[in-house]
């Protein structure tokens, strides 16, 4: 069979038949693919498109986080800062306490007010023990059966804990110091815990209202002391002042004896002489007792201008002079008192410094006349306070200072030309360091016989 016939034959029309279908089915399935491949594509592209918003959203999520996050840390760093703030307050408060620098827990002006206060709280305290608030205990306990032998019981419990109590916060209440004021905090505290624990069987306890006040009974106490102390020398310096103001007053009598009896003499000197030209008839003799008459009158002159002084000394109080002084021998290089006399002559208040208290006079370095002595006194000692040697004791009124310093300030604040000597003599200081220095002789003998002895 040829080709053709084969063709042309029924076989080759079934086979046919049969690929077109198959064609025809690949052909759909090729469509179905194709529209199957379109649809995967835009899911994907869907869900891509949806994985990206969501990203996104919680990127914008994080970053509105990120900007609460941002605020807060912000406000946290503010309360820290803050914080820090307190902490060195208290930091410092505590380092003053731990120096002995006592920062008072009340501000009364006199020390009666404080011992009002002392009485007011040991006297609630004897009210608290008397009502039964100062200690607590169960009044249920029972003894051998009996209530009234348990209530007893623990009435002795309580007053033995409140007595106990009571002897430890009187030693420390007794001898409370400027050095052992927190110790004797903490020994308070301490015991009120141990006797709390005694109690603890019996539900026995200090109440810390009683703790309180036996507290405050103790920085009463301490700061009633410092009052009186200050008052003291409050007292002191004011007797100070009294015994300065009398002593000026005596020099003012003693400078208007003095004048008026200069005065006295010279009027009588100038009758005499003037007697004496009225009749002398020499011209030389008449020349010579106009020469004395004439220095008489300047003598007088003199005196007025020094009663005038003596009047403005008198009738204003804060005129004085301000004095910057030294005592190397007794206190060392770079260390100045600067005080304040209203005394007609100062050096006597000098004087009266380096009589007895000190081995060596002091030394002036400057002697400044003002119209308002206290006023510039307080200036030097404002700006020296820093080196103040007695930051306890205000009267104490010796500098550790550069001598150039104080000479500028005075300078500034008084008078740019005023004398200031740098250096201090010392002389007896050092003439006694000279005498108790071995002599060149006696230091070249002991050497040949430390070599002669070698």
């Amino acid at each position: 069979m040829s080709l053709m016939d084969y063709i042309k034959g029924p076989a080759h029309k079934v086979n046919a038949i049969r690929l077109a279908g198959e064609l025809s089915s690949l052909q759909k399935k090729h469509t179905e693919l194709e529209q199957l491949a379109k649809e995967c594509g835009a899911l994907e592209v869907q869900k891509i498109r949806e994985r990206i918003k969501a990203e996104e959203d919680s990127l914008n999520q994080i970053q509105s986080r990120s900007v609460e996050a941002t605020k807060e840390l912000r406000a946290l760093e503010q309360t820290l800062l803050s914080v820090r703030q307190q902490i060195l307050v208290l930091e410092e408060t505590v380092q003053l306490e731990t120096f002995a620098l006592y920062v008072p827990k009340f501000r009364f002006t006199n020390s009666s007010e404080y011992k009002d206060r002392l009485d007011k709280i040991r006297a609630q305290q004897k009210a608290l023990i008397k009502s039964g608030d100062a200690a607590t205990g169960n009044m249920n306990w029972e003894v051998n059966g009996k209530k009234s032998e348990g209530k007893k019981l623990v009435n002795d419990m309580v007053k033995l804990v409140i007595r106990s109590f009571n002897n430890e916060c009187d030693f420390c209440v007794d001898n409370v110091k400027f050095d052992n004021i927190e110790l004797g905090e903490a020994r308070i505290r301490k015991s009120f815990e141990a006797c709390n624990k005694l109690g603890r069987v019996m539900t026995v306890s200090l109440t810390s209202s009683y703790l309180s006040l036996k507290l405050d009974e103790l920085h009463l106490a301490h700061e009633f002391q410092l009052k009186k102390q200050e008052e003291k020398e409050d007292a002191k310096k004011a007797r100070e002042e009294l015994r300065e103001q009398q002593k000026l007053e005596q020099e003012i009598r003693a400078a208007r004896d003095k004048i008026a009896k200069e005065r006295k003499h010279f009027a009588a000197a100038l009758k005499n002489l003037q007697s004496r030209l009225a009749l002398a008839s020499d011209e030389l003799e008449r020349s010579e007792l106009q020469a004395r008459i004439d220095e008489i009158q300047v003598k007088r002159d003199e005196l007025d201008q020094e009663e005038k002084v003596v009047d403005y000394r008198e009738q204003n109080a804060k005129a004085g002079y301000v004095y910057v002084i030294s005592n190397v021998g007794a206190f060392g290089e770079g260390v100045y008192k600067i005080g304040m006399t209203r005394r007609l002559e100062p050096m006597d208040r000098v004087d009266e410094l380096g009589d007895a208290s000190v081995p060596f006079w002091f030394d002036v370095h400057a002697m400044v006349f003002s119209e308002n002595a206290p006023a510039l006194e307080a200036k030097l000692h404002d700006r020296f306070a820093a080196g103040r040697l007695n930051k306890v004791n205000g009267r104490k009124e010796f500098f550790r200072a550069d001598i150039k310093e104080i000479e500028a300030v005075i300078r500034s604040n008084y008078d740019a030309v005023v004398e200031v000597v740098h250096d201090a003599p010392a002389e007896q200081y050092r003439e006694s360091l000279r005498m108790t220095m071995p002599s060149p002789a006696i230091q070249a003998a002991e050497k040949a016989a430390l070599r002669q002895a070698a």
